[in-house]
């Protein structure tokens, strides 16, 4: 109806859900949860949209499980709720409106900036005090 509207809730199942912010205790749910599937996560949100299909496929063992794990983590909804109730294309939907609603990929354009002066000042620390010891 109103396309500029930024959709803030999703129907998982029979419940309508809330897109959450993702908090530093959400993404530390996360990052405990994710360990190495993390990768599969990422792949998918920066795969280009018309190759996402074969991407889930190639990786369908870990990513569906994993699709459904991260948004009961996200949704506080049990995964046997999800399990039983919600599709596929509402866990992705889910997830994609949480990343997008919570700006990722501005955020991980932010931290990239970030990175090299913040290794600059520590190289150049060190070698302020090596040179102190001199």
């Amino acid at each position: 109806m109103f396309p500029f509207i930024k959709k803030d809730r999703v129907q998982l199942g029979n419940k309508q859900i809330e897109i959450p912010k993702l908090t530093r205790t959400r993404l530390k749910k996360l990052t405990d949860h994710i360990g190495t599937i993390g990768d599969y996560l990422v792949k998918l949100f920066l795969t280009p949209e018309n190759d996402r299909a074969v991407f889930i496929v190639a990786a369908a063992d870990v990513a569906i499980d994993e699709i459904y794990e991260l948004t009961s983590i996200l949704s506080d909804l049990p995964i046997d709720y999800l399990d039983e109730h919600a599709s596929f294309a509402e866990c992705t939907e889910f997830l994609r409106l949480t990343w997008e609603i919570n700006d990722i990929n501005a955020a991980l354009g932010n931290l990239n900036g970030l990175i090299p002066p913040m290794a600059q000042q520590f190289v150049q620390s060190i070698v302020g005090r090596m040179q102190a010891k001199e």
